[in-house]
């Protein structure tokens, strides 16, 4: 181990201003962070503004980028296809410059465009913006939007159920084979592919894509942490800029008002958000309605929010990563990261030793509970929870599960999952982490988004 950091370990010296970043304190229980660098870029925001969803070829270069504001339209404005036949709908988080410093008990994150002295090169990275589904005509994983549309809302019949496109039962979600509810109010139709382990959906990964999902989408988190300054990402959204000309709050609670009870009698806990309802909204954070049909007995207005494109970021489904294995012994929990997409494993339990291409990055928390703080790397930005004892206000403000403080049968490999469901409620956010189910665990509310890189 050896690369995340702990208080006192260096001190920060920056002989330019072509940078932006944020400060902590390890001591701190605010979630608000102090905006330092170069203020002005934190107005402009240069590396977030990079941040947008295109359509790929199969070797993953960009066929075209879609519309700022709009994605299903061309950049240049021309109507775009985005149902996946043209090529996965993806978004681009871009190369960029990153240091970590830490001074006595603060520390500090720093971002820049330029390769400054000390600063290492984050290389570019593509998630889908939405969870993915499956070709189930051509076994293959892929990302998409199957919606139609009636000027900028979701079109519907009489009855208020969602239109699609004519190839959408090729892509159908939830488990992939629930025919009897095509059509109907809770249809599995353009929704997310869910009830699938890593083993299981790693086979229709081609084409260089996988579900090792944990690099990119913590990067993505530290830079909306950087814009908000704040880890509070579950704050009350405010789309009104300081008087300084910075963003405030967060980005609200998305989808997490549902109650699970409902959920579970409206479809078993399957999806129930169209991957791409957040299209109109293009590259721009913000929060779109959406009516759910029939839900407890009545119609269900969800608010679902979106982060420069990555939309339903961290309240809606429960993200597998790939990348990322946790060890639970007799005394110590440890995270482990593969950077090496062709050996990404689910592991056994019970085995002790480490799977090829995992490094270990940082011990975990024994209990589970609010994440106090988090634990820094110095390579790749890694973070993760280091201490717990904070609230949905404090500190760190996502929950952290584990099952080391549990018998001795908890103890092994585990997998991981990211960012909480839609009723988990404050325990949500980018921070969120679960390392309590194994790797071969799927469930209902548990999806995957496309990567490459």
């Amino acid at each position: 181990m050896g690369l995340l950091l702990g208080s006192g370990s260096t001190k920060p010296q920056y002989p330019y201003d072509m940078w932006y970043g944020v400060q902590g304190d390890f001591t701190s229980r605010d979630y608000k962070l102090k905006r330092v660098g170069n203020l002005d870029l934190h107005k402009t925001l240069p590396i977030q503004a990079k941040i947008k969803r295109f359509v790929e070829n199969t070797d993953g270069s960009v066929k075209y980028y879609l519309h700022q504001n709009d994605t299903r339209k061309k950049e240049s404005g021309a109507a775009a296809i985005i149902d996946s036949t043209d090529g996965n709908v993806q978004l681009e988080k871009p190369e960029y410059y990153f240091k970590f410093e830490i001074d006595g008990t603060k520390w500090l994150r720093a971002w820049s465009e330029y390769p400054l002295p000390g600063f290492i090169k984050m290389e570019r990275k593509t998630i889908s913006p939405w969870f993915a589904t499956i070709d189930r005509t051509n076994n293959i994983a892929v990302s998409g939007c199957w919606l139609l549309w009636n000027g900028d809302e979701i079109a519907r019949d009489s009855n208020g159920i969602v239109q699609l496109s004519s190839n959408a039962a090729q892509f159908r979600g939830g488990s992939g084979s629930d025919t009897a509810k095509d059509g109907k109010y809770n249809s599995q139709l353009g929704m997310a592919r869910t009830s699938i382990s890593k083993a299981g959906a790693r086979p229709y990964c081609k084409n260089g894509t996988h579900l090792g999902a944990y690099r990119a989408y913590n990067e993505i988190a530290w830079l909306q942490r950087c814009e908000y300054a704040s880890l509070h990402c579950q704050d009350t959204y405010n789309e009104t800029l300081t008087a300084e000309g910075y963003h405030q709050g967060g980005l609200g609670e998305g989808c997490t008002t549902i109650s699970g009870t409902d959920w579970n009698n409206w479809g078993g806990y399957y999806p129930f958000v169209p991957c791409g309802v957040t299209c109109t909204l293009g590259n721009n954070t913000g929060i779109v309605s959406y009516t759910i049909k029939n839900w407890g007995g009545a119609d269900k207005v969800v608010k679902v929010s979106s982060y420069r494109g990555l939309e339903a970021p961290f309240n809606y489904l429960w993200m597998l990563a790939d990348d990322l294995l946790l060890y639970h012994g007799n005394d110590v929990s440890t995270a482990y990261v593969c950077e090496d997409p062709k050996k990404f494993t689910s592991h056994s339990d019970s085995v002790t030793t480490v799977p090829d291409g995992y490094e270990a990055i940082t011990d975990l928390p024994r209990t589970s509970g609010y994440i106090l703080q988090f634990a820094h790397s110095s390579k790749g930005a890694y973070s993760f929870p280091e201490t717990v004892g904070g609230a949905a206000n404090a500190g760190g403000c996502d929950y952290y599960w584990t099952p080391a403080s549990d018998a001795s049968p908890g103890r092994g490999w585990y997998g991981a999952l990211l960012s909480a469901n839609a009723d988990g409620g404050a325990f949500a956010g980018f921070g969120c982490l679960t390392a309590n189910i194994r790797s071969s665990y799927s469930a209902a509310d548990i999806g995957f988004r496309l990567c490459r890189f």
